[in-house]
């Protein structure tokens, strides 16, 4: 078996998440090929690597299709493949039986800890926890994000030498990127002198948009100019919408759906403050976009968050699942705009000199070389 590796990414996910980001960054500064990206047809990323002109094999049309596995496996020994990289639980339940019937090296990146990421749905974290252990039959490395979850796998018997920390990076031209307060206005129809802060996430229980909503309340009639723009599609769009309405935030908060990337980066760097009240987060590449782009930064200690920024230096940190401390981080960025200015500064500087992509790309691919000698000596 070849010793360099041959990867391919099979990531069965519908809607734009920021595990997302990392994997096309990786593929357009990975030699051309060595890496390829298995998918759903209709899946964001799959029609997002396409347009950029990478290595796609769409595979299903849903990720319970049952031609999946045999696409799968027809994929991996018509193009010589020899590492399979999988990206969240649904993935990885078909990559380990591809592994295991193509007899190629299987690593598992884990972007957040299932049990944690479905805190508020103890049955399905607790399902997808125990799936992914399970599915461990062909596993030669788990690739992990955060401090915290690579933790989480020791803790579930996981030997060290078989986990890898690699934190996301991102890969964005700012001075490339229009942004500009008088045109967010303009274009969402927000009053002149409004102070904009700007959420992005999957409309989920993980991301925390309820407890958003909920702070925003509490401070909607202290801070009238104060305005919410939330990027994302997600499970919770209707209840999240109710939410607003019954609170009668209905002009103060918007729901804007998905966006493209070019349009939410555009949002965001003429946005006044980011905000990422999530239950729990790996290493969440909107918080280091918003920081690249020095965007002030009010978000909940969830996560790897803390591994990231550190409250008043780069960030306005405040408790998980804590409505009434995030409405205070909500006034004291939106009051003292100065305040606000030098953490989104220093949180810029923070990305610049920590989260490089390059530096991300190399530590990956000396993770797949490490899995794939693993692989072979396993079968020796």
């Amino acid at each position: 078996m070849p010793d360099s590796p041959k990867v391919l990414i099979l990531d069965l996910s519908k809607h734009y998440g920021g595990s997302n980001s990392r994997i096309l960054s990786l593929m357009t500064r990975s030699k051309p090929g060595t890496i390829g990206l298995a998918g759903l047809k209709n899946g964001v990323i799959t029609r997002q690597a396409m347009q950029m002109g990478l290595n796609v094999h769409a595979v299903a049309g849903h990720k319970a299709d049952p031609r999946l596995l045999f696409r799968l496996m027809n994929v991996i020994r018509e193009e010589g493949y020899n590492v399979l990289d999988s990206q969240n639980i649904q993935s990885k339940f078909w990559a380990n039986l591809a592994a295991l019937f193509t007899r190629i090296a299987l690593v598992s990146t884990l972007n957040s800890w299932y049990a944690h990421e479905h805190s508020t749905t103890l049955v399905k974290g607790r399902f997808y926890t125990s799936l992914e252990l399970l599915t461990n039959q062909s596993l030669d490395l788990y690739i992990t994000v955060s401090e915290k979850d690579r933790q989480m796998l020791l803790g579930s018997g996981i030997p060290e030498n078989a986990i890898e920390l690699i934190y996301n990076t991102i890969d964005l031209d700012v001075s490339a990127i229009p942004g500009d307060g008088n045109w967010l206005r303009t274009q969402f129809d927000l009053p002149p002198e409004s102070i904009v802060c700007t959420g992005i996430g999957r409309l989920v229980p993980q991301k925390g948009f309820d407890i958003l909503i909920e702070a925003f309340a509490e401070i909607a009639s202290q801070i009238r100019d104060l305005y919410c723009l939330i990027i994302g599609e997600g499970e919770d769009k209707e209840k999240l919408s109710e939410q607003i309405r019954s609170a009668g935030l209905e002009g103060r908060i918007r729901l804007l759906g998905y966006q493209d990337r070019s349009k939410a980066m555009s949002i965001l760097k003429s946005s006044d403050i980011f905000v990422m009240p999530s239950r729990y987060e790996g290493t969440p590449i909107a918080l280091l976009e918003a920081a690249a782009l020095a965007r002030p930064i009010l978000a909940a200690c969830a996560g790897g968050i803390p591994e990231l920024v550190t409250h008043e230096q780069h960030a306005y940190l405040v408790p998980t699942q804590d409505p009434e401390a995030l409405a205070q981080g909500f006034v004291k960025l939106a009051l003292d705009r100065e305040y606000a200015q030098r953490l989104g500064q220093s949180a810029q500087q923070r990305v610049q000199e920590r989260f490089n992509p390059d530096s991300q790309v190399s530590e990956t691919w000396a993770a797949y070389e490490k899995a794939l000698a693993r692989h072979n000596a396993r079968g020796k």
